[in-house]
């Protein structure tokens, strides 16, 4: 389980595509005449799980940006 929570914090943009990719598909396949209102709960939480995403990557972007980088040489 572990690695399976190490995976998603390390490429939740990645997983919000599969999953919403194979829930469109999987609903799709079994039920081809999908009520409205179902199609648009699954919007709504894959716009849910995209958000969450993007605020993982915006985190590890900004501990990123507050890193101090080793001093480089200058090459003339």
């Amino acid at each position: 389980m572990k690695k399976w929570k190490a995976f998603a914090h390390k490429n939740p943009a990645r997983l919000a595509a599969f999953v919403s990719s194979t829930v469109a598909l999987v609903m799709a396949a079994i039920i081809p005449d999908m009520p409205v209102e179902a199609a648009v709960a699954f919007v709504l939480s894959a716009l849910g799980l995209g958000e969450y995403a993007q605020r993982v990557e915006n985190v590890k972007t900004d501990l990123a940006l507050h890193t101090d980088i080793e001093d480089v040489e200058e090459v003339e």
